[in-house]
């Protein structure tokens, strides 16, 4: 494909987009624990704090973004969020070399997460508007690819810079996000979306009415638990890794790599493979869920990096089977001229889950010693309740996820 060609499917556009900003977040969000745990000595039960401060920017900012993406639009806000994360990320740089008080580093932490919401809920209405329900799923998987060869590249370079000041690593990801938002400005231009009149509201478009939607609360419920798990795998399992199994940072740098490479060479081709089997989403989303059950267990019974490979292949299979689905289901299910609210709502539980999951992780870790089981069974159970909560989606109401008549 030339390069010409590229650049005029809209998707491949987003896809680079989310390359930037997932780039600047992957280099480094795998080391955080890391640093502050064993280079500056804090304890891990305080390390993981951080994760429902940043959390708390994740629950809070949702719905302001699904607002001003609706009202102000996509292309603004993919800028906005972009740029003004930048800016966070040279203070972080910043208070690491003074090495600032805990409290202060964490609160900036969390603010950053809330900048990384404006563009993540600007992109995800933006390719909901440039997509009809048939081609979603595959313009999904492109934007996984752009989203996972950041993450193909980034922990090795995060594992790489890991050996510099902290501080380098911040200005890195600034200059990221910084290029990220001149090239959404330059590519992405504002696409055309239904609207609404105004000082009208479409029916079910404020956050009350989508959650009592049947098929919308048993969709948000199955994700809210899936995040409590697999937001584990960029912050216990780094722990628990080169912690109690005792692999390399380096060797940690590359399984995280390894879900980006498997995502970028099989995301697409299993999407088409699962629309040539006529696999509904609801199958898939109970499917993925599965998957994600049968990866984290297996945490539990292996000790070294060849091994824990394995357990990241059978992870990144339930990734790449379920995300998809996710978004689509969920702009499927969004009223007309509210896919913005519907997004930000969708981010809002996941950001509940991240808050909380990583919490919850930690302090299991710290009180699990010896007994790996303990931490991954009880981990590993999330996945359970959220395949509960998609199989329950009423078999009436599943045509209204999966697109058919």
């Amino acid at each position: 494909m030339k390069l010409r060609e590229f650049f005029q499917d809209k998707a491949n556009i987003l896809a680079v987009s989310w390359l930037f900003n997932q780039l600047a977040y992957s280099i480094v969000y795998p080391f955080l624990p890391l640093y502050l745990h064993q280079e500056r000595g804090i304890p891990m039960d305080k390390v993981g704090l951080i994760f429902p401060l940043m959390g708390l920017a994740a629950i809070a900012i949702p719905p302001v973004s699904g607002m001003l993406a609706d009202r102000i639009g996509r292309r603004f806000m993919l800028q906005f969020g972009q740029f003004s994360r930048a800016g966070v990320f040279l203070v972080l740089a910043f208070l690491t070399a003074v090495d600032a008080p805990f409290w202060v580093f964490a609160v900036t932490l969390m603010v950053n997460s809330g900048t990384g919401v404006f563009f993540q809920v600007a992109s995800d209405s933006y390719l909901s508007d440039i997509s009809t329900p048939e081609s979603r799923p595959g313009m999904y998987s492109k934007i996984r690819v752009g989203f996972n060869i950041a993450w193909a590249i980034g922990p090795m370079l995060g594992a790489f810079l890991a050996r510099t000041p902290f501080s380098l690593i911040f200005c890195v990801t600034a200059g990221l996000c910084l290029c990220g938002g001149m090239y959404s400005g330059y590519f992405c231009r504002e696409p055309g979306r239904k609207t609404v009149a105004p000082g009208l509201q479409p029916p079910g478009a404020n956050y009350g009415q989508l959650l009592r939607n049947p098929p919308f609360f048993k969709l948000a419920l199955g994700s809210f638990f899936l995040t409590l798990l697999t937001s584990q795998l960029y912050s216990t399992f780094s722990v628990f890794a080169t912690g109690e199994a005792g692999i390399s940072r380096d060797s940690l740098g590359l399984l995280y790599s390894l879900n980006g490479i498997l995502v970028i060479l099989f995301q697409i081709p299993l999407t088409k493979l699962l629309d040539h089997l006529y696999l509904s989403q609801t199958a898939r989303l109970v499917g993925g869920a599965a998957f994600y059950f049968a990866g984290y267990l297996s945490l539990a019974f292996f000790g070294d990096a060849r091994l824990f490979a394995f357990s990241i292949l059978v992870i990144t299979t339930g990734e790449m089977i379920i995300q998809p689905s996710i978004y689509t289901a969920v702009s499927r299910l969004s009223p007309d001229g509210a896919t913005g609210r519907s997004m930000a709502l969708l981010s809002l539980i996941r950001g509940i889950g991240i808050s909380a999951g990583p919490w919850f992780g930690s302090v299991l870790l710290q009180r699990s010693h010896g007994l790996p089981f303990l931490l991954w069974g009880g981990l590993a159970s999330f996945a359970v309740i959220a395949v509960i909560a998609f199989a329950m989606i009423r078999p009436a109401n599943r045509h209204l996820i999966n697109g058919n008549p």
